[in-house]
């Protein structure tokens, strides 16, 4: 199938709607549109999913980066967070850094093998969205949950085109422990009692954080899990949105 590059009026995308290649819907600031695209990495053609600010021009723009449940389990969590993001005037970009290896979902001896790929991956897409036509090259952000998450703060203490991280649920890989050469702006959000990533990981962020002379912003939600409850996930989003709006 070939994918579209480029933002499509909402005329356009309503035709495109009943072929299932976009969409288009309304929400705050005028509405948003939403689309398509991808880019190569490894050889591999990787989807993302586009959510823009309806109308023209370039804004603020951020990665979204889904969980180890890839498109199967979370990912809705990550869209409805990329439209809040087109809602409130940033330009959104859900990325499918699976699709690198053919994986659906990752279990940890996956993770384990592929982590260092799924990371150049994303360091492709955001060379992607540097030069995309709906994005502001000075002012990208990322967004990550889980193992995304991982990814978005191993990716960003690497990679100076990043301004401003907002994870859930993750950490640092104990490979890269020690080796960030810098540290945007990091919103840490994490549940105190998750059982899959365990908040004792937010202290290898700090330390590195720390030692570059910065320090991260940090939410802990007493009683919660990995996967936050509908009240701790809303206050999360908000806290998220906010962090981005303000450092992008």
């Amino acid at each position: 199938m070939h994918l579209l590059p480029f933002p499509l009026p909402c005329w356009l995308t309503r035709l495109l709607l009943a072929l299932g290649l976009a969409g288009c819907t309304a929400g705050g600031g005028g509405g948003i549109e939403e689309g398509t695209a991808s880019y190569e990495s490894g050889g591999q053609r990787i989807k993302v999913e586009t959510f823009f600010p309806a109308g023209e021009g370039r804004h603020p723009a951020v990665l979204v980066l889904y969980g180890s449940g890839g498109a199967l389990v979370g990912k809705s969590e990550m869209t409805d967070f990329a439209k809040r993001l087109a809602a409130n005037g940033m330009a959104a970009y859900v990325v499918h850094y699976f699709n690198r290896t053919g994986t659906l979902a990752a279990g940890d001896a996956a993770i384990d093998k592929h982590w260092r790929t799924w990371l150049a991956t994303v360091k492709d897409g955001v060379s992607f969205v540097s030069t995309h036509p709906r994005a502001r090259a000075d002012s990208i952000g990322m967004f990550g949950y889980s193992l995304g998450a991982y990814l978005a703060v191993a990716g960003a203490t690497m990679d100076n085109r990043i301004r401003a991280v907002a994870e859930i649920a993750g950490g640092i890989f104990d490979e890269l422990r020690g080796r960030a050469v810098r540290f945007p702006p990091t919103l840490v959000l994490h549940g105190n009692d998750d059982e899959r990533v365990p908040v004792a990981r937010v202290q290898g962020v700090l330390q590195d954080a720390r030692r570059l002379g910065t320090e991260p912003e940090v939410k802990i939600y007493p009683g919660e899990g990995h996967r936050l409850s509908p009240a701790a996930l809303q206050d999360a989003s908000d806290r998220a949105l906010r962090f981005l709006k303000s450092h992008l």
